[in-house]
């Protein structure tokens, strides 16, 4: 009774029922969108961290986050193989070089200096080349995407990078930086060759996979110990924390979190509006509900089940809208992510959202007068 009395009473105007029904479809859209690109961009920031094999990071002093790593003594690398519980450790560099380019100017680039025989710090979608041929010196793979700062490029085609003439012999699809600013994979003596701050000592990260069974808070404690100018981190809290830099410190993450729980509001607002109304259009009904003795619990439920309602009638194709939208970000080479746990999540505060919207309508139900039908409204 309960359901097919709110039903009724949505469906009495169905201007307005579709109007609120579209608020919250648009909503919904909005936020799995929003949601999608600040998963993406968060992490884009963290990607190189993520997809390297390894336990802990040893980086230089105060290294707020990946991208902007200092240089460290490469003696670090030698303390943290002799160190207990250590499997193995590789250096990788994370630097910045300048690219001359064809047609003029200059465009900065992003290196990362990796040893090709092992997957730390290694692009993960070579589509053209091959990563072994990244082993010679001033060989470097670039992104497809990288060609509208760089020009134009193909399989064994040059460049000039910081004076030095490098061959493109790798080829990579969708790796692009959070900061827009195109990566160069090489290896590590190349790296060297590019990055003109790093001393010929130097290295920028030390990588470190432990012994099965290791403790990785006792080992970071011991490298930390043996190595006191440094930080030690595990993978997963440098990953949080180059994650929190870019999202947050930079307040890049705060607008789409803002944009979504404004589309959230308006579409409470909206549905509280058309919910509102249709009560008050039927406060007689109410009234008489009320004199044949049911609870205000039950003509709350009337209410709240007329929210949901319309509730549900706007998250499906909201989401279906939603997941067609992120899916063509992402087709073309945007960083956005599409979660199931999305999906659930803004499904229900989207009906958290309906039950709010219909709290006014309950309060003035809640105080209807059952003689109110005896006065003809």
């Amino acid at each position: 009774m309960i359901a097919l009395i709110g039903f009724r009473n949505l469906l009495h105007e169905r201007r307005r029922f579709l109007a609120s029904v579209a608020a919250v479809a648009f909503a919904i859209l909005l936020v799995l969108v929003q949601l999608g690109l600040f998963a993406g961009l968060a992490a884009n920031a963290s990607q190189i961290i993520d997809r390297s094999p390894g336990d802990l990071w040893v980086t230089g002093r105060n290294t707020g986050e990946f991208q902007w790593g200092q240089p460290i003594p490469k003696r670090a690398l030698y303390v943290a193989r002799s160190t207990p519980g250590v499997a193995w450790a590789r250096e990788l560099i994370m630097g910045w070089t300048q690219l001359r380019h064809p047609e003029g100017g200059i465009q900065q680039l992003q290196v990362l200096g990796f040893d090709p025989a092992h997957r730390v710090g290694a692009p993960w979608n070579v589509v053209e080349g091959s990563l072994a041929s990244l082993g010679v010196t001033g060989h470097v793979a670039l992104d497809r995407s990288a060609g509208a700062k760089v020009a134009p490029f193909g399989l064994g085609d040059h460049r000039e990078m910081l004076d030095r003439r490098v061959r493109v012999t790798a080829i990579t699809e969708g790796i692009t930086s959070f900061t827009t600013v195109p990566f160069v994979f090489t290896s590590i003596p190349t790296a060297h060759r590019l990055v003109p701050y790093l001393g010929p000592d130097d290295t920028v990260y030390v990588v470190v996979g432990l012994t099965r069974g290791a403790d990785p808070e006792r080992v970071a404690a011991t490298l930390r110990h043996r190595l006191p100018r440094v930080d030690v981190h595990t993978t997963a809290a440098f990953s949080a924390q180059t994650r929190y830099y870019w999202v947050f410190e930079t307040g890049t993450g705060i607008g789409f979190l803002l944009t979504a729980l404004l589309a959230v509001a308006v579409g409470t607002v909206i549905l509280s509006q058309a919910v509102y109304t249709a009560t008050i259009e039927h406060l007689p009904e109410y009234g008489t509900l009320k004199a044949m003795g049911y609870p205000n619990l039950r003509l709350a439920g009337i209410v709240a089940w007329q929210a949901l309602l319309a509730g549900i009638a706007g998250a499906l194709p909201g989401c279906v809208a939603g997941v067609a939208v992120v899916t063509l970000i992402r087709n073309r080479g945007l960083a956005a992510a599409l979660e199931p746990a999305f999906v659930l999540t803004t499904i229900a505060a989207g009906m958290a959202a309906a039950v709010l919207a219909a709290l006014g309508a309950v309060r003035r139900v809640w105080t209807v007068e059952p003689a109110l039908v005896f006065r003809g409204g």
